[in-house]
């Protein structure tokens, strides 16, 4: 994608350098991160009142608990004086990070541009004001130039600009605040913040989305609140890993620093959840907005009339909200509720108040935002200890930052009207057999329910609307009229309907629904199957057919493999099942850490998320593919941790959840989802995930996957990676009483064969004549074919094709290949 971000290497030569760092305090002594284990709650306490540098809460499975402390010697001896039991993670972790991330040079040739910077890849305060540079120069009409609101202790400026359609106006819109870097030694923020402006000005009238959002939001960024304390880390770590993380304000004592999210009124001066100590990493300084960055961000947010504010941090994998000072959640916590199943639908994350899933922290940013300015206010957490901590490698930045624009786009979302469909549900109408199907001849309902996850009531008339695009398929009732639909409300409308002609002999029925909302139009195609799907391959994973655990799981234990599960409980709740779902003598499925271990939680998901994904599927030749297979899903808590389904149409590239579920599946449940939607069908992959990330138990086993669909007779489907060793499973599909005879060719071609419907795609004189298969009463064939361990093989790509025969004719379908590797 050309984007904003690509201009900012050659705009870096033309910066002016950034102000001189003022003579400063030696480089701090070196860190070690440990984890201190957590019994009850009266440990988590003394924890607490030891003052010391919380890194991250880590919550997992009680009575084991533990909180990651980055400590210096001195501080590991109060922690054993105190009588608490602690491991070391990281020794010496400035030294760890500065030299993981030296071994990324090379992430000057990454694309995107996130991970690129100059500092272990990620930004240095140069290179945001470059970024921010080229915003305003590219895109002048939609992003103002850099202002500054304020000065720091070392008089640096603080950045801000705003993004809007009419940018130089104060229009009458809802307006949302992205702040980020209050502490210095958390970069990421400042990244997802910069990607998510970005995609905003880079999609502005090309994506529905990002257009809506550019129209009807003024969207104020503020990437960088601690430029100090962020150049003080590049000033003693170069390479990145500075684990500086407050401000750089010179204490009456010497020494240096107050934390910027201890020192907002709200809460200030609670020793519970911050501190009086001048060298705490939790100094809340010595009064309420005593600090020039606060108090500029303060003076600025009462110019504007902020409904939503932002303020980003990392890292942990948590949504966090109000309050923090004090426990329990704000009287509109309900609504909070409400945005937050939008905000973490991609990334799933725990969401909910700070004193809840993390500890006390007084005097932060989002319950002043909340209490004093009337925001609904997030800290979304980014990234987990296993993805780098504070400073995670370019690779890990990449997947941090796009994984959470969703989140963002959702917060910009929900600042006023946020209008969306939820999945539709097709159900049989009045007159049918009733059998779950919309037959030819009969009529159907669409079900679909209307949110306004916003706060604000949709400004103009809400209409749902439905159009056929098949023929012979009338639409009936294709109006709803939900009126200004009021925030945080869900209509549920099942008043559109449609009939189908007894004539229609299409397997599906295509429609669209319409939401018209605030001038505009959105469309989604609605699939209504006339007739049963078809197996079109399968795999019971008794063979290796290609499938792998997914790169980048940030998981520590409980990661997905093809094995036989061993059983475990939870008191009388089967955990993991003794064996899998296919019938004797199968024996494996994929399965999140398959052996039992000495106890139920000795071997689950624990720590991150853990994924394993199908080979490249070609499924050109299908309509409406589905995916489907059995699951047995374990999680300890609700709402807990979801499983989740996604689909990628690029080969892995990109991926998008398309079904999830949080809550225990009591015993083996077969899946079905639909992969509609997707702007190609020729490299599909399909990943299953299974995570950890809050105090909780996880298990999952996924077995018999069928891909499923409809073809017309003659079809071929391949399953398989072409890893010689493992096998290539085919699917063929056809007519009952027919044969199916697969051709198998090192070449291709491209013939009319007289007296044969269709093509000859494949080159007969490099071809290999498989046995021919009876279809018996059935529609689908499948069977494995092996792929030899032959070095002569590697490279090569061999081609499929059935040919059809049945009693009225000869068929040849379409082409599927595979390349040896």
């Amino acid at each position: 994608m050309l984007s904003a971000l690509s201009s900012v290497l050659s705009l870096l030569q033309a910066v002016a350098p950034a102000p001189a760092a003022p003579a400063k305090a030696p480089a701090p002594p070196l860190h070690d991160l440990v984890a201190i284990q957590v019994r009850d709650a009266a440990t988590l306490d003394r924890i607490l009142a030891l003052d010391l540098d919380l890194a991250s809460c880590h919550p997992i499975e009680l009575p084991a608990r533990e909180v990651e402390v980055l400590a210096e010697p001195w501080e590991l001896r109060k922690i054993e004086q105190a009588g608490l039991r602690y491991r070391v993670l990281v020794r010496g972790i400035e030294d760890a990070i500065e030299a993981e991330l030296a071994q990324w040079s090379f992430a000057k040739t990454l694309t995107p541009d996130v991970g690129k910077g100059s500092m272990g890849g990620n930004y240095t305060l140069a290179e945001m004001e470059a970024i921010l540079d080229a915003f305003a120069k590219n895109f002048p009409a939609l992003c103002t130039k850099r202002t500054s609101i304020g000065k720091t202790i070392e008089n640096r400026d603080i950045w801000m600009v705003k993004i809007s359609d009419n940018v130089q106006t104060d229009e009458a819109e809802p307006e949302v605040l992205f702040d980020a870097v209050h502490h210095a030694r958390e970069p990421v923020g400042m990244t997802t913040t910069l990607l998510f402006m970005d995609w905003l000005l880079s999609n502005y009238q090309k994506d529905p989305r990002a257009t809506y959002l550019v129209e009807e939001r003024e969207l104020y960024f503020v990437p960088c609140l601690n430029p100090d304390g962020y150049e003080y880390n590049r000033s003693i770590r170069p390479g990145g890993g500075g684990m500086w993380r407050k401000n750089r304000r010179l204490n009456a004592d010497n020494s240096y620093g107050v934390d910027l999210n201890r020192n907002w009124p709200t809460g200030w001066g609670l020793d519970s959840g911050s501190s009086g100590s001048t060298t705490s990493e939790t100094y809340r300084g010595p009064k309420a907005l005593s600090e020039p960055e606060t108090q500029a961000l303060e003076a600025f947010i009462k110019s504007r009339n902020f409904t939503f504010g932002n303020s980003c941090h990392t890292y942990q994998e948590l949504l966090l909200r109000p309050w923090g000072y004090q426990t329990g959640e704000p009287t509109n916590g309900a609504r909070y509720k409400v945005i937050d199943v939008e905000a973490v639908k991609v990334s799933g994350m725990p969401a909910g108040p700070v004193s809840t899933l993390l500890y006390l922290a007084s005097g932060s940013a989002i319950d002043h935002y909340h209490a004093v300015h009337g925001m609904f206010a997030y800290t979304p957490e980014l990234g987990t200890s296993n993805e780098g901590g504070f400073w995670p490698n370019p690779t890990n930045q990449v997947a941090i930052a796009y994984r959470h624009q969703h989140m963002f786009q959702t917060f910009a979302y929900a600042a006023g009207a946020a209008v969306v469909m939820d999945e539709e549900a097709v159900l049989e109408g009045p007159g049918s057999n009733n059998n779950g199907r919309v037959e030819a001849g009969e009529k159907g309902v669409i079900k679909v329910d209307v949110r306004n996850f916003g706060q604000a009531a949709c400004p103009s008339k809400v209409i749902l609307g439905l159009v056929s695009k098949t023929t012979g398929v009338k639409v009936l009732g294709g109006s709803h009229d939900l009126g200004n639909l009021a925030a945080f409300t869900t209509v549920t409308s099942t008043t559109l309907q449609f009939e189908v002609d007894a004539k229609v002999q299409a397997p599906v029925a295509e429609l669209e629904l319409q939401l018209v909302h605030e001038g505009r139009t959105d469309r989604r195609a609605v699939w209504v199957p006339l007739v049963d799907p078809v197996s079109l391959v399968d795999d019971d994973f008794e063979a290796d057919r290609g499938h792998v655990r997914s790169t980048g799981g940030t998981a520590t234990t409980g990661l997905f493999e093809r094995a036989a599960p061993q059983a475990t409980t939870n008191g009388s709740v089967t955990a993991q099942p003794g064996a899998d779902h296919t019938p004797a003598p199968g024996t494996l499925c994929w399965v999140t850490g398959a052996s039992a271990g000495s106890s139920v939680g000795a071997n689950d998901v624990d720590n991150g998320v853990t994924s394993f994904e199908t080979p490249t599927l070609d499924l050109a030749h299908v309509v409406l593919p589905t995916v489907s297979f059995w699951l047995h899903y374990y999680e300890s808590v609700l709402p807990g941790d979801p499983f989740a389904v996604e689909v990628s149409a690029d080969d892995g590239q990109t991926w998008s959840r398309v079904w999830s579920i949080d809550k225990p599946t009591n015993g083996w449940q077969r899946v079905e989802v639909r992969l509609t939607g997707l702007p190609a069908q020729d490299k599909v992959r399909v990943r299953f995930s299974a995570q950890d990330l809050s105090a909780s138990l996880v298990e999952a086993c996924v077995d018999d996957l069928v891909v499923g669909g409809y073809v017309e007779a003659g079809a071929t489907t391949l399953l398989g990676s072409g890893v010689a060793g493992t096998s290539l499973r085919v699917g063929m599909n056809g007519e009952p009483g027919a044969l199916g005879l697969g051709i198998l060719s090192a070449g291709t071609a491209k013939l009319t064969v007289p007296g044969v419907d269709g093509e000859l795609l494949v080159d007969l004189t490099k071809a290999i004549l498989l046995p021919a298969l009876p279809y018996g009463t059935g529609d689908a064939l499948a069977f494995d074919l092996p792929i030899p361990n032959d070095a002569s093989l590697k490279n090569q790509t061999f081609w499929m094709q059935q040919l059809h025969v049945a009693t009225k004719g000869l068929r040849l379908g379409n082409r599927q290949g595979f390349t040896v590797r």
